[in-house]
């Protein structure tokens, strides 16, 4: 029966494919200017220095391995978040228990992006400022839950060399897998012609996007439902990453499920105050 609705579901899709071919070309060029304007250039580079810095055993000047991922995590976005996570598994310098309880607390959308996206909104430092804290705090909140299950580290021999022109390709892999995620769900969400909250849950750029424009109300809510929740398209391309390793998505899916409503309680505890 499964079988049959995935079929029946693929077919349609092809239907609606043809059907809306100019829609599909518009939301095509969408997405690759979005990836090639909003995400390419800083995912690329954090990406490569992450690479680079895993190889020279950077990790090793801190003497708790969950720090150092959740300070690169903040600092380079979301999906290197996970991309970070998978190359320390995958070289053995965390385990496997730390890499998934890792999951639960370190996704954060690109600084840079959220604060020229957030302001481009609400035309706002302040609301801008409220928000990119409470996206922060709200993954802090997790760890203080979720840390005592971390398990204690030790540092092993780094016996990788750094290679620049291999970090460039796996950088180049992993923005061209997400290149394909955006592409596919920016299209489905127009074809299917969906409303403001479904594009969001869909794709979060398209969704902040929309805002911009929007004069719908509860707008701080909105926003940072769609930031904390990531949207599928950022979900997908995190599996693709774990999936590399054999890691378990459903922790970083459970992390944002926490995320969310954390962000959405501190964020109404804010407007009324």
């Amino acid at each position: 029966m499964k079988r049959k609705l995935l079929y029946l579901t693929i077919l349609g899709l092809i239907f609606l494919i043809f059907k809306n071919y100019t829609i599909v070309l518009d939301s095509t060029i969408l997405a690759v200017e979005l990836w090639l304007y909003k995400v390419f250039p800083y995912l690329f580079i954090m990406i490569v220095i992450n690479d680079l810095l895993i190889n020279a055993n950077f990790i090793s000047l801190f003497k708790n391995n969950t720090f150092y991922i959740f300070i690169m995590s903040l600092l380079s976005g979301t999906p290197t978040s996970a991309y970070i996570i998978s190359n320390l598994f995958k070289q053995n310098k965390i385990s496997q228990n730390n890499a998934h309880i890792t999951l639960l607390f370190t996704y954060f959308s690109n600084p840079l992006f959220l604060y020229s996206m957030l302001n481009a909104i609400f035309n706002s430092n302040q609301i801008t400022i409220k928000l990119m804290f409470i996206h922060y705090l709200s993954n802090i909140i997790i760890w203080i839950i979720y840390h005592k299950k971390l398990e204690s580290t030790s540092q092993l021999e780094n016996n990788n060399n750094i290679n620049l022109t291999e970090s460039i390709k796996k950088a180049m892999s992993t923005t061209t897998m997400v290149l394909g995620t955006i592409c596919f769900y920016l299209v489905i969400s127009n074809i299917l012609n969906l409303n403001i909250y479904f594009r969001g849950i869909l794709e979060m750029t398209q969704g902040l996007n929309i805002l911009i424009t929007s004069n719908i109300p509860f707008k701080e809510l909105i926003a940072i439902m769609f930031i904390s929740f990531g949207g599928l398209s950022i979900h997908t391309q995190v599996k693709c990453i774990l999936d590399e390793a054999n890691l378990e998505y459903k922790y970083f899916f459970k992390g944002r499920i926490y995320q969310t409503i954390i962000a959405l309680v501190l964020t109404i505890l804010t407007s009324f105050t």
